[in-house]
């Protein structure tokens, strides 16, 4: 398989799973408990913070994320290392774990991000005491949500740096 079908084949795949997951995750939580830190400080600043029980349930919540989030790309690439006779260059590998956690990264701010919580913001995205913001507050979070997406890009740009190097010396 060519780099850049394993990147489409499998960063599809990943941003399904994400989005799936994550979706799953804000349907069942209350959005304090997956998302508080990510709504923008006109909306948290207008309820009480996070108490230290929905703090450690986000984090229990955030782990098959991870997991899932840093094994997805890096099994794949060491598949895709293997599928190439043991031979993938550092390029390849760097490019193949940043394609795939893109894809997931663009899933995550399009479909759940603008989408569900930005544009259609359903009850179960809105956090509760804040229900009045719907119309304003919350459709900014488009805006500001883009914005933390970019320096997640910058960090997982870096991280695929480390990872790929990881890889191609195992």
């Amino acid at each position: 398989m060519s780099l850049l079908i394993n990147i489409l084949l499998h960063g599809s795949i990943f941003a399904i799973i994400l989005t799936v997951y994550l979706l799953i995750i804000m349907i069942t939580f209350n959005p304090r408990i997956w998302g508080f830190s990510d709504y923008p400080k006109s909306i948290t600043n207008s309820v009480p913070p996070q108490t230290k029980k929905e703090k450690k349930i986000g984090i229990v919540l955030s782990i098959p994320f991870f997991i899932l989030g840093l094994g997805f790309p890096i099994t794949l690439t060491i598949l895709l290392k293997n599928e190439f006779g043991g031979d993938l260059d550092f390029l390849s590998a760097f490019f193949n774990i940043f394609g795939i956690f893109m894809f997931g990264n663009v899933a995550d701010l399009v479909i759940l991000d603008w989408l569900i919580v930005g544009t259609i913001t359903p009850q179960f995205v809105i956090i509760p005491g804040t229900e009045l913001m719907k119309n304003k507050e919350y459709k900014e979070f488009r805006v500001s949500h883009a914005k933390s997406h970019i320096w997640g890009t910058i960090f997982m740009a870096l991280l695929s740096l480390l990872l790929a190097l990881i890889v191609i010396l195992i």
